[in-house]
């Protein structure tokens, strides 16, 4: 057991330093991203949760419902990142 918790703890501390590590990175790569990148990577970021999020344990009934309010949720952030395309 103490065995362990020593590996979990320098499991926990090596993420720790990857997570500094992307954290900095995203400082330097995100001011540079346009309007229309930043809206385009949130949705590839909420695709791939939609993707992992899908539960077995969940009732179906409430899976279609996390399902729809998240395609509405999309729909909005497109219609948003239309509109500002014609901005800039």
């Amino acid at each position: 057991m103490k065995l362990a918790k020593e590996s979990l703890k320098a499991w926990k501390a090596e993420y720790e330093k990857i997570n500094a590590a992307e954290r900095e990175e995203l400082k330097v790569y995100l001011p540079t991203l346009t309007v229309e990148q930043s809206i385009k990577s949130y949705f590839e970021l909420c695709r791939l949760a939609i993707a992992l999020s899908g539960s077995s344990d969940e009732p179906v009934e409430l899976q279609g419902l996390r399902a729809r309010e998240q395609a509405s949720l999309i729909a909005k952030w497109q219609r948003l990142a239309e509109r500002l395309s014609h901005v800039a």
